[in-house]
């Protein structure tokens, strides 16, 4: 069984919600798998038009994926720029993909709503997508439910492909809806999100994540007061993270006099910084030394240009090329 994933590299760094949402998830489902992690920065140039801040993404992105794999190293971690075959593939499922097809798709469709200039990368996107995937023979997908279409793309380019040339050389991957993992509240309440600026990022200095983390939105229950942990937000996050003893000790404390949200907020910061003692180590250390972040990455380019060479090769073969 092979999956595959991949995700944007974007300057914002990894946050709470990410973790739970889509790292756990895939470590999840990649036991006993070949599972690929792939870096999507040809992606990327649909809306980042500069060099620098391309780079300084990708350099944050590596890094961070790294420090939290370090103990999977099952999980391939690949750069999409560095396998050139993405390309010619494209453009062979280019000529095979229908302009109504491309018209339905969500990244265009989203674009133009929000009356953006639509470029052509944007307008191809799903196409390149499709190559990400069926060039490596994916077998599954992890998906949000949000993000079901962009197989269901996948699979109709794939199908096109086989039905024009009468064959099954392309395998239909299936979509893996990721489990509910529940709403992760952010700071103000909501749902953490970047978009409100509200959340709590991993590889966060300590200071910033004691700033934000004593910002948390609670209700007025005076100190000297028993306080309700199951509707606290603060509680709802040292849930995801402390062992259960702790968290029962602390529910017992909330529900006790003379404990207050001040409190509840520095056990978070405590518990969180244990939690992810080892990565932030990880990660501040390859700022200094990349050796670890290319070992990964000739790795993982290796095995997926070995993959997308033999597949593209027999696809040549098939078109007439």
């Amino acid at each position: 069984m092979r999956i595959l994933t991949g995700i944007k590299p974007t300057g914002d760094g990894m946050h709470l919600g990410n973790y739970f949402g889509m790292f756990r998830p895939l470590q999840e489902i990649s036991k006993d798998k070949e599972s690929f992690l792939m870096v999507a920065d040809l992606h990327s140039l649909t809306s980042v038009h500069n060099g620098d801040t391309l780079r300084h993404n990708k350099a944050r992105m590596l890094r961070e994926f790294i420090a939290l794999f370090w103990e999977d190293r099952s999980i391939i971690i690949f750069e999409q720029s560095q396998v050139e075959l993405h390309n010619d593939i494209t453009w062979i499922l280019s000529s095979v993909t229908p302009y109504s097809l491309m018209l339905r798709a969500h990244s265009f469709k989203d674009a133009e709503a929000k009356n953006h200039e639509v470029n052509m990368a944007t307008f191809n996107y799903p196409i390149l997508m499709t190559s990400d995937i069926i060039t490596y023979d994916v077998d599954m997908v992890p998906v949000g439910k949000d993000q079901k279409q962009h197989v269901e793309f996948v699979r109709d380019i794939a199908e096109n492909f086989n039905k024009t040339y009468k064959t099954d050389f392309f395998q239909l991957p299936e979509p893996v809806i990721q489990k509910d993992v529940g709403v992760i509240p952010g700071t103000d309440g909501r749902k953490m999100s970047k978009s409100y600026d509200n959340f709590l990022g991993i590889f966060d200095d300590e200071k910033t994540l004691k700033k934000k983390m004593m910002s948390i939105v609670t209700d007025d229950t005076p100190l000297e007061e028993p306080k309700d942990p199951d509707t606290c937000n603060v509680f709802a996050l040292i849930q995801l993270l402390a062992p259960l003893e702790r968290q029962q000790s602390i529910r017992e404390k909330y529900k006790k006099w003379g404990y207050g949200y001040g409190h509840a907020k520095l056990e978070l910061l405590d518990i969180f910084l244990e939690y992810f003692h080892d990565a932030r180590e990880r990660y501040t250390a390859m700022w200094e030394d990349m050796s670890e972040v290319q070992e990964h990455l000739h790795i993982g380019n290796t095995r997926a240009r070995s993959l997308a060479q033999t597949k593209y090769q027999a696809l040549k073969n098939i078109v007439g090329l």
